[in-house]
């Protein structure tokens, strides 16, 4: 028996957030080091965060945007020039916020979503072909919060979305030691 599968609006389950600009914060304003971090589009890298690619703020600029300020399990992903990058943020070691290249996207709704489901979803295929259909800009292409915010999407039950996760999971964490094996064969 096949079932029909519901789609809902990313935005109707889902906190998203992004920089409207920067109020002003220059390239000279980073810090070499600071109790507080900014993200950028440059650190998102397949798989995760590279922390050492982030920048450091001071702690005024990072109070200036409580909205996209980062929580453990947040999701963030490129929405500049490189669109559709994205990362899942599983631990954070100090405050972090994102710069205007990004969208937040948290997990509102942890009795209908399993984040990591969600994170899969964004790094799928159907998430490349939405962002193929809705990216604007000829010089730097730019996905919109407004379209973005239309992405639709599958509603699994909760049971079916962690199968999913645990399975996509477990097959990430095996490439990743085939890549420490082979990484050593070759060294």
């Amino acid at each position: 028996m096949n079932k029909e599968i519901k789609y809902s609006k990313i935005i109707d389950s889902l906190y998203i957030k992004g920089r409207i600009g920067w109020k002003g914060l220059k390239k000279e304003e980073y810090l070499p080091n600071s109790d507080f971090r900014i993200i950028n589009g440059k650190s998102v890298k397949e798989g995760g965060i590279d922390w050492g690619e982030t920048g450091y703020i001071t702690k005024e600029r990072y109070d200036e945007s409580p909205e996209i300020m980062l929580k453990s399990s947040d999701i963030v992903i490129t929405k500049d020039g490189t669109i559709g990058k994205v990362a899942l943020i599983d631990e954070l070691t100090k405050p972090t916020t994102v710069a205007s290249g990004l969208f937040v996207v948290r997990n509102i709704n942890p009795e209908k979503w399993d984040t990591k489901f969600l994170y899969y979803y964004l790094i799928s295929p159907f998430f490349k072909s939405f962002i193929e259909s809705r990216t604007e800009g000829s010089v730097i292409p730019h996905l919109y919060q407004r379209d973005f915010e239309q992405l639709e999407l599958p509603e699994f039950s909760l049971k079916e979305q962690r199968a999913v996760s645990n399975l996509l999971s477990a097959l990430d964490n095996r490439i990743a030691e085939n890549k420490k094996i082979n990484h050593h064969l070759v060294a």
